[in-house]
């Protein structure tokens, strides 16, 4: 297993390296050495014509790098993540370092006994959506900050979408395995909405707007809805995904 984390000028506000030591930080050629200055991670380079191109284009590469490698399961991280782990009888526990790998390792271990080459976790934080008799579901998408992927070749991020390629990544694997393996226990804590760096620089209402139309094309207005949403104060366009996939 290995666990990546793209980063973009955040060379000095990493959160999940900040926990997470053993995780490759994945970024472009003209900031590595910052970033190796401020971390003990391993720094991995991405070549810098692939800046400003979205996440699509940055999460195939490391799909790539990974598979040269020889690594199967990879894991990638926002590097945004200050804390990751889950509620149980009214109190918020948080996983350290072990405890998160353990976990991570045995999520990969389903995933092969399901058949399913994604999994992931719950997509929000609040704890009245947690449903506490639904520990796991099959049919629910995966976001970009937590997706666990067994590598396949026959499935890449889709580089028309800068944005919204974790819901189509999502989609991909609905309509190939028909299954998501997400732990609705468990999610993560993180305000990339907020934080300067990342996709932030080209992130704006306009472009979510435009990448959510693409991603709508796409699969039909059947299975993509498109959501305007209030996020800290800041307008955020989600797209709804219906499951299960039909005709497709």
């Amino acid at each position: 297993m290995r666990i990546c984390i793209p980063s973009y000028k955040r060379a000095d506000d990493c959160k999940t390296a900040n926990w997470l030591k053993s995780a490759s930080i994945f970024v472009h050629s003209f900031e590595a050495q910052e970033y190796r200055n401020n971390f003990m991670n391993e720094v991995v380079e991405i070549p810098d014509d692939l800046a400003g191109r979205g996440m699509a284009v940055i999460r195939n590469f490391i799909l790539e790098y990974c598979h040269e490698k020889n690594e199967k399961n990879i894991l990638m991280l926002d590097d945004d993540i200050r804390e990751f782990g889950f509620y149980q009888k009214e109190k918020w526990h948080v996983l350290d370092e072990e405890r998160f790998l353990i976990f991570a390792q045995n999520a990969f271990l389903m995933c092969e006994e399901l058949k399913t080459k994604l999994w992931g976790v719950n997509v929000v934080w609040d704890k009245r959506f947690y449903r506490e008799n639904l520990p796991f579901s099959f049919g629910n998408i995966v976001l970009g900050p937590c997706c666990g992927i067994v590598y396949d070749e026959k499935m890449r991020f889709d580089e028309r979408l800068g944005l919204k390629e974790d819901y189509d990544y999502s989609i991909q694997a609905l309509n190939r395995y028909r299954k998501i393996l997400r732990f609705n226990k468990y999610f993560y804590v993180m305000k990339h909405i907020t934080s300067s760096g990342g996709c932030r620089v080209y992130r704006n209402q306009e472009k979510e707007i435009e990448q959510s139309q693409t991603l709508q094309k796409k699969w039909g207005s059947r299975i993509v809805k498109i959501e305007r949403k209030a996020q800290h104060g800041n307008v955020s366009i989600n797209p709804l995904i219906n499951i299960p996939i039909k005709g497709v």
